[in-house]
């Protein structure tokens, strides 16, 4: 019994001396910048990409809409990110499009487990569960790998996502990069996603949901005061079934803060 608590123990100092550093570190990167102007280089605020690190503030929110021409309607999109413990935090949000026409609530936990400053990159995992709406049980899974690095005043990410449903019949696959350099209180760079569907769809879902999609957004960014607002414009493509190929642009612009 003895060798087995003597174990326990020193995991367990393992572990408070692993968060305890964890936190003192996250406090000097808080204290090393501008608050918002880290975030926005954490790439809190881009509309695509999801950052990979994780707990850099302990809290931000933002949202966006506009105007999908390959869709021929509204996009918007809500989301906000709560750290719960160290490199743990809790994300929820919104989306909307013409491809379900509803707005989509998803919940899910995101986990930082690299660190720039110990692996040269950071790195995370996130799993994330998205409902067809509101009322609607029946939805996917999404989980995300998100990597990225911040050169200085430049930062660069990318997401590879797979979601599915809960009973594997219709399966999804993202690849998501963007880049961001600060200037001042500004910020520019560019954002990125690609989808296609992977398996079988059915239903509703194979008349709405696209078959692939395409989006390359130049994307600007300005924090005022406790404000960042940005925007978003570039091209886009879209294959929905049942149509031919759709070209046409996006443009949206959105607000958001950290806490």
């Amino acid at each position: 019994m003895e060798p087995v608590v003597r174990r326990m123990g020193v995991a367990s100092l393992m572990l408070f001396a692993w968060s305890t550093a964890w936190a003192q570190d996250g406090d000097r990167r808080r204290d090393a910048a501008p608050p918002l102007g880290e975030v926005v280089m954490d790439g809190a605020f881009m509309p695509f990409s999801l950052p990979a690190r994780v707990g850099a503030t302990r809290a931000f929110a933002w949202g966006h809409g506009g105007y999908d021409s390959s869709r021929k309607g509204p996009v918007a999109e809500t989301a906000a990110e709560v750290q719960l413990w160290g490199p743990l935090a809790l994300r929820g949000g919104a989306t909307y499009s013409n491809d379900t026409a509803r707005m989509r609530p998803s919940v899910g936990l995101r986990a930082q487990f690299l660190r720039q400053e110990t692996s040269g990159i950071d790195g995370a995992i996130s799993v994330f569960f998205k409902t067809e709406g509101f009322t609607e049980a029946e939805g996917e899974i999404e989980t995300f790998v998100s990597v990225g690095h911040v050169f200085d005043r430049t930062a660069v990410m990318g997401d590879l996502v797979y979601g599915q449903d809960p009973e594997g019949n219709e399966r999804d696959g993202e690849l998501r990069a963007s880049v961001i350099r600060s200037i001042g209180r500004f910020a520019v760079g560019a954002d990125s996603r690609v989808r296609s569907a992977l398996g079988t769809q059915h239903g509703m879902a194979a008349i709405q949901e696209p078959k692939y999609d395409a989006t390359l957004g130049a994307l600007g960014t300005v924090t005022v005061g406790t404000l960042v607002i940005f925007a978003e414009a570039g091209p886009d493509v879209v294959k929905l079934p049942q149509t031919t190929i759709r070209y046409g642009a996006i443009v949206f612009a959105g607000i958001g803060s950290a806490f």
